[in-house]
């Protein structure tokens, strides 16, 4: 009897020790299953508010999170869709306040993001832009491309807004290379307003919308500007023709002016060639042309001997120039 009582009482603290030591098992995984949760918050926090980043392998071949941000960003215009060809067209963001609103809301994102972002605010700007309108286009010319050059834009975000009857806002966006208006990209976002469509309300909504859409174009951007940085920086370079020639010698003139850009730059791309015009861009690698102005002194030494020339208009990726 002694003897069973003893095993009894042996069981007993067994089952105890085994009972209270689950007890802290079960409440050590609850506190490691917080602290993940936690930890996943706060890491998702931290990835919605950083900088893009890409995956390496480090010396034991485990994949490891790398910024990328080793480069120079684009300067980037945000410009409303234009509702009309007048210049005026181009100010409706003064008048209309949900175009305020999602411009406000892009701009926001960008300036967090420590980019250098470009808009229009007075008459001076909408001067150069008349002035690009004479020098390098016509009346038909897109003009949020025209004042991307004008505000020395790398790459300018055209964007348009639409509300509908049940709330829903929608912000569009299109990204273009400033030099030639190459498309980089477009997205889309909506965001409903579950009965909260009050102006502010929905301006507010409109704000939050366009810092929505903004990650996926940036991505896109910024894949296309790596790899300009790679082919060399873009100019756009327009020479109007001065003078009288035959139909011969004004081949030869284009022979000559083009050969000769393409032994000077990475990569020489014609947009058109007329009797009173030849339209280019050129790639400049950025190790050798610092600015513009070292791209118009290289153009102007290399055409020496073939004609003459003389600066009539430089911003910083376009060169207006008259050949004689």
């Amino acid at each position: 009897m002694k003897t069973i009582n003893v095993i009894l009482g042996l069981l007993l603290v067994a089952t105890t020790a085994s009972w209270s030591g689950n007890k802290k098992n079960d409440s050590a995984r609850e506190t490691r299953e917080r602290a993940k949760s936690s930890y996943e918050e706060l890491n998702w926090d931290k990835k919605k508010n950083s900088s893009p980043k890409t995956l390496s392998e480090n010396k034991t071949g485990r994949k490891t999170e790398q910024a990328t941000e080793n480069f120079t960003k684009p300067v980037i215009m945000v410009i409303p869709v234009s509702q009309g060809k007048g210049i005026g067209s181009l100010q409706q963001v003064s008048s209309n306040p949900f175009a305020k609103a999602a411009q406000d809301g892009l701009n926001d994102y960008l300036t967090q993001h420590h980019y250098e972002v470009k808009s229009l605010e007075g008459s001076a700007e909408l001067d150069n832009i008349v002035q690009m309108q004479n020098d390098i286009a016509g009346n038909d010319e897109d003009l949020a491309y025209l004042a991307g050059l004008a505000l020395n834009a790398d790459i300018y975000i055209k964007y348009s807004t639409a509300i509908d009857p049940k709330g829903f806002v929608t912000i569009d966006l299109h990204a273009y290379e400033t030099t030639t208006a190459r498309l980089l990209g477009s997205q889309t976002s909506s965001i409903n307003s579950h009965g909260r469509t009050t102006d502010l309300d929905q301006q507010a909504n409109l704000k939050n919308a366009a810092k929505k859409a903004m990650p996926s174009i940036e991505a896109q951007i910024l894949n296309y500007w790596k790899d300009e940085i790679k082919t060399g920086s873009q100019y756009k370079v327009v020479m109007n023709i001065t003078g009288e020639y035959s139909d011969s010698a004004l081949e030869d003139l284009h022979d000559q002016i083009t050969q000769s850009l393409k032994g000077m730059f990475n990569k020489v791309k014609i947009n058109a060639m007329t009797s009173k015009t030849i339209d280019l861009v050129v790639y400049a690698p950025s190790d050798k042309f610092e600015d513009v102005n070292d791209v118009y002194r290289t153009i102007r030494q290399t055409l020496k001997s073939t004609a003459e020339t003389k600066k009539l208009n430089i911003s910083k990726k376009l060169i207006v120039m008259e050949v004689k």
